[in-house]
């Protein structure tokens, strides 16, 4: 079973496993249900998808097909996303503060650049660097784990409410991030321990 997530909600999984907590069923048969509901909706698959620009997505899939060269089977984008939210919620997970992990989503925001006039006035203009074709990736996540995601994104946009956050936004930018580094040939031991994780 599986469901779709849109960039229109937020913290959707979380508000639900909230309602879950404080809902009290009456009769046997509503009992019943939320107890199945409850013990099978960790194991529900979410999909999200992201747009990102073609050229990331080729070499997305040329780093792919290295690491299905080394462990000799098939290893998709969505494989590769997997492992960087798992990286992210160990991070999470071992930092004691939050402001360094919204300051690194917060960098992948595209920053307007100001303009100063020689009259003293200044403007704040949008870059535009044209059209980029895009490619969609669908990448498959637990219920659980979308939920830990939640909750961390939540407690940020809690601390940090002028700029919130959502998992879409999360996948779009460590993925954005991991294709940078790969861009700029910074990636350091990511294709081996990716490699020994999986072995």
């Amino acid at each position: 079973m599986s469901k779709t997530y849109s960039n229109q909600n937020f913290y959707t999984i979380y508000e639900e496993e909230l309602n879950d907590l404080t809902y009290h069923p009456t009769g046997l048969i509503d009992r019943i249900l939320h107890h199945i509901s409850r013990k099978f909706s960790p194991t529900i698959d979410l999909k999200y998808t992201i747009a990102v620009p073609v050229s990331d997505f080729l070499r997305g899939e040329l780093f792919c097909e290295d690491v299905s060269e080394v462990i000799e089977k098939p290893f998709t984008q969505t494989n590769l996303i997997s492992i960087l939210l798992d990286d992210f919620l160990y991070q999470a997970k071992h930092r004691k503060y939050l402001d360094d992990l919204y300051r690194e989503l917060q960098a992948e925001i595209p920053q307007p650049i100001e303009i100063f006039h020689y009259s003293g006035d200044h403007e704040i203009v949008q870059m535009n660097n044209g059209i980029q074709r895009k490619k969609e990736i669908v990448c498959t996540i637990k219920r659980k784990k979308a939920l830990r995601l939640e909750i961390i994104l939540s407690d940020l946009a809690n601390i940090y409410p002028e700029i919130t956050f959502n998992v879409n936004d999360l996948i779009q930018s460590m993925y954005s991030r991991f294709i940078k580094k790969y861009k700029n040939g910074t990636l350091t031991n990511e294709l081996e321990n990716i490699v020994k994780r999986l072995g």
